[in-house]
């Protein structure tokens, strides 16, 4: 339903619509709704349910830790990266910070951010359609921020 996307801008000004490439098809072309969105991160976040549990426990792990890479780049856009996952970028439990699982996406002037805490039952998913680059480090700072409000250790 494109009429009903978020309509990306920079500066007031529309920006087109772009199609991503066949490479950035499966990270860069879903859309979906928030109650979509909302049962996904439910999903993620019900660690008790057999339903399922042996995937996220794959999903879930950290695969590649940062001490293990040199160098690093591109990858603590929305805090520094510990380690890699399944495509997550893996916070590991720091002062009152839970373990966090996050992933930053853009294209055409829409960032997302999706974040959270599997062990804590807190996850946050967040998505402006500005191109601006101050504004999306300060929405994922923001969702960060609160998951370690609402889930601190």
């Amino acid at each position: 339903m494109p009429a009903r996307d978020a309509r990306p801008h920079f500066d007031g000004k529309p920006m087109p619509h772009v199609k991503a490439t066949s490479v950035m098809a499966g990270a860069s072309s879903l859309c979906s709704t928030p109650n979509d969105i909302l049962r996904w991160l439910a999903w993620r976040l019900d660690r008790f349910s057999p339903q399922g549990a042996e995937l996220r426990l794959v999903d879930h792990a950290a695969y590649v830790m940062r001490d293990g890479l040199n160098p690093v780049s591109g990858f603590d856009e929305a805090g520094q990266m510990d380690a890699m996952g399944l495509g997550w970028v893996v916070m590991l439990p720091r002062g009152s910070r839970p373990l966090i699982l996050q992933k930053a996406g853009g294209l055409q002037g829409v960032f997302s951010y999706a974040a959270f805490a599997p062990t804590r039952g807190v996850g946050v998913f967040i998505a402006i359609n500005e191109f601006n680059i101050g504004a999306a480090t300060a929405m994922m700072n923001l969702a960060n921020g609160l998951i370690d409000q609402l889930a601190p250790r």
